[in-house]
C-alpha cells in the first residue's frame, strides 16, 4: 500500500494529506514503463538462450553445414588450381616448343559465387556434390589424356627431318595477319576482271622486305623474267617429303640453285616483277605436284587467335594482286 504523505499548512496551523502532483504522476508512470520495458528483454534473452524453435534449429544445422563444406571445397579447389595451373604451365610450353609463339589466355567464366553464397543447406550441399564430381571427372580425363599423349604424342628421330622441313614458318619477315590480301581458292583476275583460281597466297609488304623459306630444304629452281607477265622472278625449295613452296614477283634472289637452306633463312626481296600490280609475295605451297592452301601450314609464331583471323580473311572473294 502506498505511504500517505502529509505537509503542514501555515494557514490552519495543522497538517494536511498531500495530494498527487502531474510529476509524481508521470514519474510513476515511467517508473513502471521501465520496469516493464526491461523484464521484457529479460524475457526475451533468457528465451533466445533457452528456448530454441525449429527454424533456429534448421539455421544452426545449415551453419554448421556451410563451415563443414566450407572446409572441404576451400581444400578440392586449391588442389583443382594447383593441378590446373601445372596443366596449364605444362601446356603453354608445349605450345611454344611447337608453334614457337605464346598461347592465348584462356577467357574461363567463373561460377556464380553469389548464387553458392545464398543458397539453402540443400543446393549448397548440391553445388558442393556437383563440384566435387566435376573435379574428379577432370582428374580421371587429365589423367587418361596425359597417359594417351605419353604414349603417342612422341617424334622419333627419323621424324625430326619432316618436322623441320614442314613449311610452317611465315614466308615473310615481320609477318602480320592484316597483310594477307589475298587468299587461296576462286579469286578474281586483276587484269581481265574474271574469275580464276588463285593456287596461293598474295602478302602485302614494302619493297625490298626480306623473304624467308618456309622450311629446311634446297634451292630447286631460279627464274629470273623481265617480262611484265607470269611470276616474274620466283624461287621454288624442295623440302623433301613430296613438299615444294614457290616465292614469286621477288625483286631480289639472294641465294644460288642447289643450295641448302635452313627455315627462315632469307632468300630474297619483296618486288613487283613479272604480273604484279602492287608490291607483294605469291607464296604457294605444292605436295606431289598438288597445289595446297598455304594458310594450313603458317603457323609458327602465330597464337590461336591470330591464326582464326589469317583463316577468316583467306576465305574473302577479292581481287588477287597477279
Amino acid at each position: 500500500m502506498p505511504k500517505i504523505k502529509y505537509y503542514y499548512d501555515s494557514k490552519t496551523l495543522r497538517y494536511e494529506r498531500a495530494g498527487l502532483s502531474v510529476f509524481n504522476i508521470l514519474s510513476g508512470i515511467l517508473g513502471y514503463l521501465s520496469a516493464g520495458l526491461l523484464f521484457f528483454i529479460g524475457l526475451v534473452i533468457l528465451q533466445n538462450y533457452l528456448v530454441k524453435t525449429p527454424l533456429e534449429k534448421s539455421l544452426r544445422a545449415e551453419n554448421a553445414a556451410l563451415s563443414y563444406h566450407k572446409a572441404v571445397l576451400t581444400s578440392k579447389l586449391k588442389e583443382a588450381n594447383t593441378q590446373l595451373d601445372l596443366l596449364k604451365a605444362k601446356d603453354n610450353q608445349l605450345y611454344e616448343n611447337l608453334f614457337e609463339t605464346k598461347s592465348q589466355p584462356e577467357i574461363v567464366k567463373e561460377d556464380n559465387k553469389e548464387e553458392i553464397l545464398i543458397a539453402g543447406m540443400t543446393d549448397f550441399n548440391g553445388w558442393a556434390t556437383a563440384l566435387d564430381e566435376k573435379f574428379k571427372s577432370l582428374s580421371a580425363k587429365a589423367l587418361r589424356s596425359n597417359i594417351i599423349f605419353s604414349e603417342s604424342a612422341r617424334v622419333d628421330k627419323k621424324d625430326l627431318a619432316m618436322l623441320k622441313a614442314f613449311p610452317a614458318t611465315q614466308p615473310i619477315e615481320n609477318f602480320e595477319v592484316g597483310r594477307l590480301v589475298s587468299g587461296f581458292g576462286t579469286r578474281i583476275n586483276p587484269f581481265h576482271k574474271g574469275n580464276y583460281h588463285h593456287d596461293g597466297v598474295d602478302i602485302s609488304a614494302s619493297r625490298g622486305s626480306k623473304i624467308l623459306a618456309g622450311g629446311d630444304g634446297n634451292v630447286s629452281m631460279i627464274k629470273r623474267s623481265d617480262l611484265l607477265a607470269g611470276f616474274g622472278n620466283y624461287i621454288e625449295i624442295d623440302h623433301g617429303f613430296g613438299y615444294i613452296t614457290r616465292y614469286a614477283h621477288l625483286e631480289e634472289i639472294t641465294v644460288r640453285l642447289g643450295q641448302k637452306i635452313n627455315a627462315g633463312h632469307v632468300i630474297g626481296t619483296v618486288g613487283t616483277s613479272g604480273g604484279a600490280i602492287a608490291p607483294h609475295l605469291h607464296y604457294e605451297i605444292i605436295r606431289d605436284g598438288k597445289n595446297l592452301n598455304p594458310i594450313n601450314f603458317i603457323l609458327e609464331g602465330l597464337n590461336s587467335s591470330q591464326y582464326h583471323t589469317l583463316i577468316e580473311v583467306s576465305k574473302r572473294v577479292n581481287q588477287s594482286l597477279d
